[in-house]
Formats: structure tokens, C-alpha cells, sequence
């Protein structure tokens, strides 16, 4: 009995293993992929101004300014998902005990750009914010703007002397 079971498992991988391998080593496709000929856009970081600050140097607001100026090649056609992220939160929520920036995406005309058109506050618990683009919304150069509302305030007994406390900002663009 044992006998005709094992032979009968023996032939079943015979015949259904050559059957995947036929079908394995026969299978082709073929994937065409053309090199890309430049950038889909341009990120440009502007040089930002310090913070105003309200109550000596305990707490104040951030001015008003272009963080970043971004502008798609010509020749692009497709959507962006423009990423702005506060890449060192580690060291400063030791510092700060809030901070809020109000950022807003827009174009040359100062026309808010994206496809919400809506302010997204980067903080210390929301360190990334995301802007949708579609094409031909809007006129190049693009920025991502600080705008009015932003406003940071240092635990008690800390001040900006004495250490590089300044948010460090990333933006990032890719295609969507």
C-alpha cells in the first residue's frame, strides 16, 4: 500500500512539475523603458529671514517669505506632489514647546496653486505637509510661502543663543 502511494506522488511531481517548468521557460515579455532627457522641475531654496520675535526672546512669529521657488521644465506635461517636511524635530521639540508655520502653495500671480487652495500648518506633531499640482494650473515660477499665523514659543529658560535651534526645512518634488 505504501508502495503505490509513494509511486503515485513520484509520477504526479513528474508530470505536474515539467508542466511549470515547461511553462516557466517559455514564458517572454518585453518592458521598453526610455532614459529621461531632463528634470520635470527645478527646486530653488531662497534665503529666509529669522524670526520676529514678540516677548524678548522667548516667543515670536515667522515673517512672511518665499521658503522655496519651484518651477516644472516646459516640456512637462504630468502632475507634482510637492513634499515639505521639518526634517529635525528630534532636536527641537527639546527646544520649542510649540511651533507652527502656516504654509501655502502659489503661483507668479501670488494665486494660491494647488488643488486644495487651502493654508497646511507644518508643527512639531505634523512635520510633513503635502501640495497637489495639476498641470496648467496656475503660472510658473511656483513658491511654497509662509504666510501669516506662524508663531513658535521656547520651553521657559531657553533661548536662541548658545545653539542652532532653527527649523530645517525639506521640500521635495516628484511626480504623481
Amino acid at each position: 500500500m505504501k508502495r503505490i502511494l509513494l509511486i503515485s506522488v513520484l509520477a504526479l511531481l513528474v508530470v505536474t512539475g515539467g508542466m511549470f517548468a515547461y511553462t516557466f521557460t517559455t514564458a517572454t515579455a518585453t518592458i521598453g523603458v526610455a532614459a529621461p532627457t531632463s528634470d520635470f522641475a527645478n527646486v530653488t531654496a531662497n534665503t529666509t529671514t529669522p524670526p520676529d520675535y514678540v516677548f524678548g526672546s522667548f516667543t515670536g512669529t515667522w515673517p512672511q517669505q518665499t521658503l522655496f521657488t519651484i518651477e516644472p521644465h516646459d516640456e512637462y506635461t504630468g502632475d507634482l506632489v510637492i513634499t515639505v517636511s521639518l526634517v529635525n524635530t528630534g532636536e527641537l521639540i527639546r527646544q520649542y514647546r510649540h511651533l507652527n508655520m502656516a504654509l501655502q502653495y502659489y503661483d507668479a500671480n501670488g494665486d494660491p496653486a494647488d488643488t486644495q487652495g487651502e493654508i497646511q500648518v507644518l508643527n512639531l506633531q505634523n512635520a510633513e505637509v503635502l501640495f497637489d499640482w495639476q498641470a496648467d494650473n496656475g503660472t510658473a515660477p511656483f513658491s511654497v510661502n509662509i504666510t501669516t499665523g506662524g508663531s513658535f514659543r521656547l520651553h521657559p529658560f531657553r533661548d536662541m543663543t548658545g545653539g542652532s535651534y532653527q527649523p530645517m526645512i525639506w521640500c521635495e518634488v516628484t511626480q504623481r
